[in-house]
């Protein structure tokens, strides 16, 4: 994320479309509050509005008022569209914020970030299950799943440590599917059950079951009926589960690559899965490839909703995945229920940032949803992620044994508040009496004790005369 705050936020930012909303230019530095002794300038620009000269002037005529220190319009934002404010006081240089018109549908959905495929040391990674969590948070992260290999326990683990303290991050039961005998990865997120264990603890069922599933697949040719069926069952059991079938990482390349071109087109034209994971945190190379076949899928019918995950085996700050691909969901709460359903309806985007690189991000999916979640990234997550970062801090400090369960608790809510303020469903008034309080003391020191200045320039401000 970009470590820079913006000088001024808008409350709300986000806003439904076709409703009259009043909107609150808030100064975020509170030093620059609007004061009611000036005269303001604002214009309203719609990104999608048409225009024939790159060149034309924009007159900032659009009505607004100071009100408790905050810079107030009131807008019918008609069209699902970014939106630039501008403004300034009257012939200054307008500063530029955004905001962001939704549709219904969406407005009703929180933005939510989050990865859903991660290991521990427990299988394969380096790092264990009290760490993990915290280290996600500490990123910006709203919801994660740990999918250790052939292994559910270790996620209900992670949440069983936090077990009756409320926490702003939501963690997820999930585990790597590896039927015996096929190469296929497939990662299960959110279902009540392990399916793993079916086919390590009771494996006599387990092969009478793909039997049943193999004799519906006369069609597929014997070389992969077998593999394909196993795959069947797997999803068809983490469906049962109540979980999330998620197709990982198929152009991973090992030594080989992760399956072939025919068994992975078997595998689309079948439709078992419920997701596509596009990318994950192999080489950029194999990205690029699980890129290209989600959009040639797509054309012959097999479509699928899309996840972005970091497949984190270690959380080192030189790692390629761990932070650095996720998913952004639009669900309608922070739970797995919420979160299963809104990737399975289509509202998920893939997303990446590369490493070293903060600025440059990357994302995946419909027009609709890109769009919406470069706004949210560059001004919704960038305020999130510092409220995420003492949080995480405490669940660390927390899983070391110390007594900070009663922080842990006041900072729990702290994303979700934000949130509600950005969506404009808790109402902003203005800056607080005691902040007005304390600013007005500020302006009149500037006044009276002594001048303003700039390199070797001073300016003098009111009647004050001294010039030391």
């Amino acid at each position: 994320m970009r470590n820079a705050h913006p000088r001024y936020l808008c409350y709300p930012s986000v806003v439904c479309v076709g409703k009259e909303t009043t909107v609150r230019i808030f100064p975020h530095d509170v030093s620059r509050r609007f004061s009611a002794e000036k005269e303001y300038q604002l214009k309203v620009l719609g990104l999608q509005e048409d225009q024939l000269d790159y060149h034309e002037p924009l007159a900032l005529d659009y009505p607004c008022k100071v009100e408790n220190g905050c810079l107030v319009f009131t807008y019918a934002f008609d069209m699902e569209q970014q939106y630039t404010v501008m403004f300034c006081e009257k012939g200054g240089k307008p500063t530029k914020i955004s905001m962001y018109a939704v549709k219904e549908d969406l407005y009703a959905l929180r933005p939510l970030k989050g990865d859903l495929h991660t290991h521990s040391w427990y299988s394969d990674g380096q790092d264990g299950v009290s760490m993990t969590p915290a280290d996600y948070r500490e990123e910006g992260f709203d919801f994660f799943s740990l999918t250790d290999h052939n292994r559910m326990y270790t996620s209900q683990l992670a949440a069983d440590l936090y077990d009756g303290v409320p926490l702003g991050m939501h963690i997820m039961r999930g585990e790597e599917v590896h039927t015996p005998g096929s190469m296929l990865h497939i990662v299960h997120v959110g279902g009540k059950e392990s399916v793993c264990d079916r086919y390590i603890h009771h494996r006599e069922e387990f092969e009478a079951e793909v039997a049943e599933v193999e004799k519906g697949l006369t069609h597929v040719c014997e070389q992969y009926r077998h593999r394909v069926a196993m795959a069947k069952w797997a999803c068809e059991s983490i469906r049962k589960a109540g979980g999330l079938a998620i197709f990982a990482h198929p152009c991973w390349m090992p030594r080989r690559y992760n399956v072939t071109d025919e068994f992975r087109d078997i595998l689309f034209d079948e439709k078992i899965f419920d997701a596509f994971e596009l990318l994950n945190g192999i080489h950029c190379r194999y990205n690029n490839m699980q890129v290209a076949l989600w959009q040639e899928q797509a054309l012959k019918g097999n479509a699928l909703p899309i996840v972005g995950s970091s497949d984190s085996h270690n959380h080192d700050s030189d790692t390629d995945g761990f932070a650095h691909r996720f998913t952004l969901v639009f669900a309608k709460e922070n739970d797995t229920e919420s979160i299963l359903s809104a990737i399975r309806k289509g509202y998920s985007v893939a997303g990446e940032h590369p490493k070293g690189d903060q600025h440059e991000v990357r994302f995946y999916g419909s027009m609709r949803l890109v769009r919406f979640a470069h706004f949210l990234y560059e001004n919704y997550f960038n305020e999130t992620w510092r409220l995420c970062v003492g949080e995480g801090i405490l669940m660390r400090r927390y899983a070391q044994g110390e007594d900070v369960a009663e922080s842990l608790t006041a900072l729990a809510d702290s994303v979700e508040n934000f949130y509600k303020k950005y969506y404009g469903i808790t109402p902003v008034e203005g800056l607080e009496p005691r902040v007005q309080t304390f600013l007005d003391r500020c302006l009149d020191a500037q006044r009276t004790l002594g001048p303003a200045t700039k390199g070797s320039f001073i300016t003098i401000y009111g009647g004050n005369e001294r010039r030391e």
